[in-house]
């Protein structure tokens, strides 16, 4: 017997057996367990498989020798392995009433890791990890479920050529490698709206996907994203919720995310996820404030990391989350510690235990302030910040952890559509190309975005333009700036503004002369606002 994995008409993931006249069936509980073959047709959409679907583990064949329940699966290390199982009793809301972990042993045979189960609709919950030590794992399911309690397996990790997720670099922690210890030179573009779809912005699941391949295409290897649309925007699943208010959750919706998520993957690109926004008072109708209570957002924290740490991701833990001081009139210390609570559910529930930080409202411009309380907090700093570019980067490398600004100019948007932009450091190729020059010659990383796709076509008199001409020249300038770092041993690099000064006033076209550590003057020109680059001359060993 044959099983495959395959898309429905829906875009949701199910599983099938190939029958000997070629006919396959729908396949119901754990293929690597108890299962049952129906009657059910399952309905393989041909179309799916001939749009470039090399998401990782969507479409995947394997064949499988009876008994299966004596098979051990083999699973390519940092890859991700997903297991049905099938609840038998009874809910109002499964989401909020049933919980069930998955107990994991390493191959060592003593270490244990926790991973929460998610549901997925219906009766139908799933176990996502992805295994990142090679050799055999066992796991046995804990719930109050008898459907679910005691379910066990194991599975074989094996060697593969994936890359996994970012982390601190080992011999360099303000600096990024993957989990198989390359290293990284974090080159990021917003994509907000990447997992909704919007008719009026013509964004969908194909022109999302045709944007991964040209941001892969021109050297990006990240995005972030919102996980629920600050404008409320929904996908071909439907809404993120039926009633946010009542916990009423629609898997259909995060289906659509995980295929998403895992084409970026597939095409080199790891995803940033922000859980929820803030309320920030403008009729948000996901943010985290729509929740009813703060065990309401610690359950979709938890939901977040079980659905999603087993791809190649980080988290944020809230976007703008400033903004839930300003909607609740609740004193910041007092929010603050709440989000610390969120983030600490959203850790204790990542075996994986992917980067994690949480991003600022723009009078804000950083969120320093969790380095202290947050144990969860993998960033120095994860900036909204458009003035001292280079100076507030410098002030957020007091802890040795990436300093990232997330937005600093969005190269030509213009949100009245009155044909001036009307960002700072976007009205231009230099400009962005200055404002980028001030952030990573202070030694740290940068998100970018364009216009035209850095939120769906929202905020732009454009509709959602995956293949933008305008944005090519930004582009290819991001790439020049990673391939000039990756030539060079730049996480030995240290920012010192003190070996140059200028008491020169900088002219219009950006020209200055400065002093060199040993009196020695010389012309510089197109030099960022803060940060003088001398080609050609080394003045320090």
């Amino acid at each position: 017997m044959k099983l495959i994995r395959y898309l429905n008409p829906a875009g949701q993931i199910h599983y099938g057996a190939l029958q000997t006249d070629g006919a396959a069936r729908r396949v119901y509980g754990d293929i690597f367990g108890a299962f049952s073959v129906t009657r059910e047709s399952a309905h393989v959409q041909p179309a799916l498989f001939t749009m470039k679907l090399l998401i990782a583990s969507l479409v995947l064949s394997l064949a499988v020798a009876a008994p299966l329940r004596a098979q051990t699966a083999s699973v390519p290390r940092f890859a991700p392995h997903e297991i049905s199982f099938t609840a038998t009793g009874t809910y109002a809301n499964p989401y909020v009433e049933l919980t069930a972990d998955a107990i994991f042993t390493e191959p060592d045979g003593r270490t244990t890791r926790t991973l929460p189960l998610f549901w997925d609709g219906a009766a139908m919950w799933k176990m996502r990890f992805a295994p990142d030590k090679i050799g055999p794992w066992k796991w046995t399911v804990k719930s109050a479920d008898r459907g679910l309690d005691g379910r066990s397996g194991t599975f074989e990790c094996v060697a593969s050529d994936r890359r996994g997720s970012i982390q601190p670099m080992a011999s360099a922690p303000r600096h990024f490698q993957y989990q198989n210890g390359e290293r990284m030179w974090f080159m990021a573009d917003t994509a907000w709206a990447y997992a909704t779809d919007s008719m009026e912005e013509k964004l969908d699941r194909t022109t999302a996907l045709r944007y991964i391949d040209n941001r892969a295409a021109q050297g990006f290897n990240a995005i972030h994203l919102m996980l629920l649309s600050e404008a409320g925007w929904p996908n071909r699943g439907g809404a993120p919720w039926s009633d946010i208010a009542s916990e009423k959750l629609n898997s259909a919706y995060f289906q659509e995310a995980d295929i998403r998520i895992a084409y970026a993957n597939s095409r080199g690109i790891v995803t940033g996820i922000t859980v929820a926004w803030g309320d920030k008072g403008r009729k948000e109708p996901y943010s985290w404030g729509r929740l009813p209570n703060v065990e309401a957002r610690k359950r979709f924290a938890r939901y977040a990391a079980a659905r999603y740490g087993a791809y190649d991701v980080y988290f944020l833990v809230s976007g703008e989350w400033h903004g839930e001081v300003r909607s609740r009139l609740a004193p910041e210390k007092e929010v603050l510690k709440e989000f610390v609570a969120i983030g600490d559910a959203l850790r204790a529930a990542d075996p994986h235990r992917r980067m994690t930080g949480i991003h600022p409202m723009l009078e804000h411009g950083s969120t320093r302030e969790f380095n202290g309380p947050a144990q969860w907090m993998d960033f120095a700093d994860y900036q909204q910040n458009y003035h001292d570019l280079h100076g507030r980067a410098l002030v957020s490398r007091t802890v040795a952890r990436p300093v990232v600004n997330s937005e600093y100019g969005y190269f030509l948007r213009d949100q009245n559509g009155d044909g001036k932009v009307d960002k700072e450091h976007s009205y231009t190729v230099d400009d962005m190309r200055h404002a980028t020059w001030d952030i990573v010659m202070a030694g740290a990383y940068v998100v970018t975005g364009f216009g035209s796709t850095y939120f769906g076509g929202n905020r732009h008199p454009t509709t959602f333009l995956a293949d933008d001409p305008k944005n090519a020249p930004w582009a290819e300038q991001m790439g020049k700036v990673k391939q000039f770092f990756s030539g060079m041993e730049y996480w030995k690099l240290e920012p010192h503004d003190d070996w140059v000064s200028s008491s020169a006033t900088r002219t219009a076209d950006r020209a200055t002369r400065v002093e060199l550590a040993d009196e020695h003057l010389i012309p510089i020109t197109q030099a960022p606002a803060t940060t003088y680059w001398c080609p050609g001359r080394n003045t320090k060993n």
